[in-house]
């Protein structure tokens, strides 16, 4: 029973060194990121004040503009994809047409040879 405490506090003993030592890793990455957060808000006022040239009327125009441009092409884009009836309309009208009337109808013929590469 002795030999099974002893273990145990060894256990402990390691861990508790290692607890340790993380700690001591977090406190000095702690410390490294707030010297470098400090550089940084000392590096960067310039540009804070070329992002507040920007006025509430700019923003909302370029927003607006944005919108618009955005809504259009989405308008497109679901008149491309939407399914048609007209145009299989108008395809058999031509080619009735092209049946029915005197004009000799032109065909091209698609050959193609093999392509060496």
């Amino acid at each position: 029973m002795n030999k099974e405490i002893d273990y145990i506090s060894d256990i402990n003993e390691k861990y508790a060194a290692m607890e340790y030592e993380l700690d001591e890793k977090l406190k000095s990455l702690h410390h490294k990121e707030l010297v470098l957060s400090q550089t940084y808000d000392q590096q960067t006022p310039d540009k804070t004040k070329m992002k507040s040239d920007i006025t509430l009327e700019a923003a909302q125009l370029r927003n607006f503009e944005l919108l618009k441009s955005l809504e259009v092409s989405k308008a497109r884009l679901r008149s491309r994809a939407t399914f048609s009836p007209l145009e299989t309309i108008l395809q058999k009208a031509i080619e009735n047409y092209l049946k029915e009337s005197s004009l000799v109808p032109c065909t091209t013929r698609k050959a193609y040879g093999p392509t060496y590469v």
